[in-house]
Order: C-alpha cells, then sequence, then structure tokens
C-alpha cells in the first residue's frame, strides 16, 4: 500500500512535468498593435512606426496573434515572443494529440500579395506591417514556422505559406523592390534571386505526404530544417521548421516597409503559426568603449586623457555626440578637446568615430578656472549612425572631478642599481620653491634633507621622502632601490669608470679604458642620451634632461660597466 501511494505520487510527478514542457500562450486581442509589437518583438538597432495587424492600427480585433512562453519546450530554441497563427493561437500549445487541429479565426482577413508563392487559394491570413529605420547595414529576425498540414499534405496543394517581405531601397540594385527573408539558408541562385521560400512544400521530412506528390514547387533536399513533431509535450503542430533567422542587407537609416505574412492556402482548415522569438527583430548597434570610463582628478594647470574607440567591428563608423552635464562648467573652468584638435563645446559636441581607429578626448583645467571646491565633470555621449532617431543611440559616460592644483606634489621613484645604489633621488611633479625635504629612514642616505643625495645602499631597500614649503604643503612619496647582482663589465677595481660632475649640470664626462660609447638611461630604463667615445672618454650633454637619477652604462670592447648619476639643473 504504501509503495503504491509513492507510484502514485511519482506519477503525478512526471504528468506534472509533462504539462509543464507544453508551450503556453496568451491572445493579444484587444491590445494595440504598436506597443504590443514593440515590447514583445522588437530588439535593439531598430526604430519602428506605423504598426497594424490585419491592415488596421486600431486595437487587434482577433485571437490570431499573441505571446507564447516555452516553459522549457528546448525542441523550439526559443524562451518567448510572438505567435502568429491561420486560426486561433490558442491552437499552439501542446500536446500533439490530433493530427488536423484547427479554431477559425474571426474575423477573416485575406493577403494577396503571398499568392506568388502559394499554390492555391489564399485563406485565413494574418498579416503584421510596419515601417522601420535600421541603424546599422543588417537586419535580423528569428522564427519558427509549424503546420497541422505536416506531413500528410507535404508537396500537395494545401501548402500553407508564410513570409517575411522587405519594401524598399535594395544596396544591390540601388532600385525600390519587395523580397522575402524568409527563405532557405543558403538557396540563393540565378533562379532564385532571393532564395527558396520556406513553406511545407519546401522545408519537410524529405518525402511527399500521404495526400501529396502532385503540389508545385517542391524539394525533398532540405529535411535538416525539418522537426517531426512526436514529442507527448511542447506544441500541437505536427511539424515545424528548426529555429531559422531571416537577414537582410540595407541601407542604414532608411525607412524601409516590413510585412510579415502567414495564410492557409487551398482551405480554411489544418492551421499553421509562426513563432517569433522575443527581442530578435534588431541591428547590431555601435557602442562607445572607454579605456578608462572615468578619471579621478583634472587638475586646475593640467590635462587627462580619455581614449575612444567602437565596440562593433561591423561598424565602418559612428558618430559621437557630446551632453555636458555635471557643475563643472566646460569653456570656462576646464576644455575638452579630440585628437584631432577640435574643441568640443555646448555648441559643437559631435565628432566622427572610425572602427579601426581609438580616438582620445584630453579634458584640460583652465589656469583662469575659479575653483573654492572641486566640480563635477559628466560628459554623456551618444553614439549612433542615424542620429535623428534618439531610441536608435547607444550610451555612456565619463565622468571625474576638477579641482584646485596640489601645491606641492611628488613622484613615487623605483631606483635601479647593479652590487650597490650611489646616489639617489625623487621626482618633484609640481611645487612651489623652496622645498624642504627628508628621508625615512636616513640609512645609507649622506645628505637625507636633500632631494638628491649621495648614497651607499647595497641591498634593496624602500624609503618614504617628504616635502614640504614654507607654507606648510607637504606630500610624500615612496622610493625603492633595487640592488641586482653584479653582472659581465660592471665596475671593478682593475676596471674603472670614471663619471663626473656627480651631480651633474648640463654636461656628464664619462671616462673608462677602452670606452666605445655610452649611454644614458632613467629609471623606467627609457635611454635619454647616447654618445660615442673615443677609447678613453665621452662627453654627454644633460641640458634638457630633467633632473633625477640616472644609470650611466659604459660600453667597451670586452665588458659593459654601470654607474648612476644625478642630474639637477
Amino acid at each position: 500500500m504504501r509503495g503504491g501511494v509513492v507510484l502514485y505520487m511519482m506519477c503525478v510527478l512526471l504528468a506534472a512535468s509533462a504539462v509543464a514542457q507544453n508551450v503556453s500562450v496568451s491572445s493579444a486581442q484587444g491590445q494595440n498593435p504598436a506597443a504590443f509589437i514593440q515590447s514583445e518583438m522588437v530588439g535593439s538597432g531598430v526604430h519602428i512606426t506605423n504598426v497594424k495587424f490585419n491592415n488596421s492600427s486600431s486595437n487587434i480585433a482577433s485571437h490570431q496573434i499573441g505571446t507564447f512562453q516555452s516553459n522549457g519546450f528546448i525542441h523550439l530554441r526559443m524562451g518567448s515572443g510572438v505567435v502568429m497563427t491561420t486560426g486561433n493561437v490558442s491552437v499552439a500549445p501542446g500536446p500533439n494529440n490530433t493530427g488536423s487541429k484547427s479554431v477559425a479565426a474571426t474575423p477573416v482577413y485575406s493577403d494577396s500579395q503571398l499568392s506568388s508563392i502559394a499554390t492555391g487559394s489564399i485563406n485565413a491570413c494574418a498579416t503584421l506591417d510596419f515601417d522601420f529605420v535600421s541603424v546599422s547595414p543588417y537586419i535580423t529576425v528569428n522564427y519558427c514556422f509549424g503546420s497541422e498540414e505536416y506531413p500528410e499534405y507535404v508537396c500537395s496543394n494545401f501548402n500553407d505559406v508564410f513570409a517575411f517581405y522587405i519594401t524598399g531601397l535594395d544596396p544591390t540594385t540601388n532600385t525600390v523592390r519587395t523580397w522575402n527573408m524568409a527563405k532557405i539558408p543558403n538557396t540563393t541562385s540565378t533562379q532564385h534571386p532571393d532564395g527558396i521560400p520556406v513553406t511545407i512544400n519546401s522545408v519537410n521530412p524529405g518525402q511527399a505526404g500521404a495526400s501529396g506528390g502532385s503540389g508545385s514547387g517542391c524539394y525533398y533536399t532540405y529535411s535538416q530544417y525539418y522537426v517531426e513533431n512526436n514529442y507527448s509535450t511542447g506544441v500541437q503542430y505536427d511539424g515545424f521548421t528548426q529555429k531559422l533567422s531571416a537577414s537582410a542587407v540595407i541601407y542604414p537609416c532608411v525607412q524601409y516597409h516590413m510585412h510579415i505574412s502567414l495564410c492557409n492556402v487551398g482551405d480554411n482548415s489544418h492551421d499553421s503559426g509562426v513563432f517569433l522569438e522575443h527581442g530578435s527583430f534588431n541591428s547590431p548597434q555601435a557602442q562607445v568603449s572607454l579605456a578608462p570610463p572615468t578619471f579621478d582628478t583634472l587638475r586646475r594647470s593640467r590635462s587627462v586623457t580619455v581614449p575612444i574607440g567602437l565596440d562593433n567591428t561591423d561598424y565602418s563608423y559612428g558618430a559621437v555626440t557630446l551632453t555636458f552635464a555635471g557643475n563643472a562648467l566646460v569653456g570656462r573652468e576646464y576644455i575638452c578637446v579630440t585628437d584631432q584638435g577640435d574643441t568640443l563645446n555646448t555648441q559643437h559636441r559631435t565628432f566622427t568615430l572610425l572602427n579601426s581607429d581609438v580616438r582620445y578626448l584630453t579634458f584640460s583645467g583652465l589656469p583662469t578656472a575659479l575653483l573654492d571646491e572641486p566640480r563635477n565633470i559628466e560628459i554623456q555621449l551618444a553614439t549612433s549612425l542615424c542620429q535623428n532617431y534618439a531610441d536608435l543611440c547607444t550610451y555612456d559616460t565619463i565622468r571625474g572631478v576638477i579641482a584646485e592644483d596640489d601645491v606641492v606634489r611628488l613622484r613615487d621613484t623605483v631606483i635601479h642599481a647593479e652590487g650597490e645604489c650611489t646616489s639617489v633621488g625623487v621626482e618633484v611633479d609640481y611645487a612651489l620653491r623652496p622645498l624642504h625635504f627628508q628621508w625615512i629612514p636616513e640609512t645609507g642616505i649622506y645628505f637625507p634633507q636633500q632631494q638628491y643625495s649621495a648614497a651607499s645602499i647595497t641591498e634593496d631597500a624602500s624609503y618614504r621622502v617628504a616635502a614640504w614649503d614654507d607654507m606648510g604643503n607637504t606630500d610624500t612619496a615612496e622610493v625603492q632601490v633595487l640592488i641586482s647582482p653584479v653582472g659581465i663589465g660592471s665596475v671593478d677595481a682593475g676596471n674603472p669608470m670614471q663619471v663626473y660632475p656627480n651631480p651633474a649640470d648640463d654636461r656628464l664626462v664619462v671616462e673608462a679604458e677602452g670606452l666605445l660609447r655610452v649611454e644614458l638611461t632613467d629609471v623606467e630604463g627609457r635611454t635619454v642620451a647616447v654618445s660615442d667615445a673615443d677609447g678613453l672618454r665621452a662627453m654627454v650633454g644633460t641640458y634638457g634632461i630633467p633632473s633625477g637619477v640616472y644609470t650611466v652604462r659604459g660600453v667597451a670592447a670586452d665588458r659593459v660597466m654601470s654607474a648612476q648619476v644625478v642630474v639637477n639643473h
């Protein structure tokens, strides 16, 4: 008895699981077609207007259109979206428990435009029309077509049809024409310049049905796109196509017309339906890519640069429009200049961005700005090819703060030396002289109250250097000394390299036996000066080189020597 209860409960759970995998639908009757399609079908990059269902912009009158939820029925390959049917949308949900289900549509609408691809009379049509503008040259919509005509009426005259017709300027011919997007993939040919339309007679199990074989336009070679509905759950239709993608190449920012239509052919029974994936009518959009999207603080007498690019390579270019917000005033407290020298402001605020380039915006504080407190800079960037359509723009924001100058500012410094560091220094980015210094700790520093000092440091060390002016403004920086082992050609007692004067002002003299070449590098390893030697001596000009600690590298035929020197103008 207990086991029977468990078995009963298991059966109930399995039945509930099966029911949960049936597609569910909800009719859109009574809804505004424009609001319905915008919400359920339209994705990014397209702007739609003049929406009509069955040639009416009034509230939807029939049950031929609605929404669907797949509820885990994986064979549909869609989670949700719009369903259009030749009869009532209530036919669409599974299970597939009959081979000929239909519920007549009221009122009945006919669409003569589909007659060109139909094999018989057109009945019980469901049509959706709208104008649209695309932000890029590509548009797509994902769909799945199913029918009760499968498989019995394959290659008969009961060839229920549907189409996604576009009317507009064709970029290939540069003429206005109408063509069908709903075509079997890779079937474009001289005979079918727009491809073979997706119908029951073209996408099927690969053989004629029991009541078929006499219809026209039959193809048995595209069964890879057909799904035989032998599942106990899902949809009612006896067969359906795989999830397909209808696409077209068009002109961006140019208005086109879309006509989606689905009709019974030959009679008004055996319903058919088309599922349109939620948000899949879309066009790829260009977006501003910022790296980094924000900056910390812009000082009144300095500048920061922000790189900008497009993150969608389908675009050749994008127009970027800036909106200046925040309480910092552009043109009064800071300026914004492109890398091509164009000053951007509230009157001139658009520039072109190529997808293959990275552009730069430089923000510079104005010395005349009166900054009693920090102010916020906020730049909103809208990117689109179609500037007249706000909903086709994508957005990003640059944020930062502009503030008064630091009165004293030091720069963290790393000093590299071989064997022994004999001189140290700290870099000052900004200050009003005179400055006072203190090195902490003083170990190995001969003059710990000076910016530059002779030293004797043989192991890695870290110092904290404080600097202050006579007004009490102060800053600190970290100076790291990294000692590497003495390598080949380093200074030794037998082959000394003399470097003087040290500290150097406008010139530096380097002497060593067999000396051929001298290089001067900064603390980051960048070469700032090079001089040839005569076998004994080289003279290196240091005029114009910033004050700081540098490494002198002397090259001889049989060795390389190095030493450190302080440049102090």
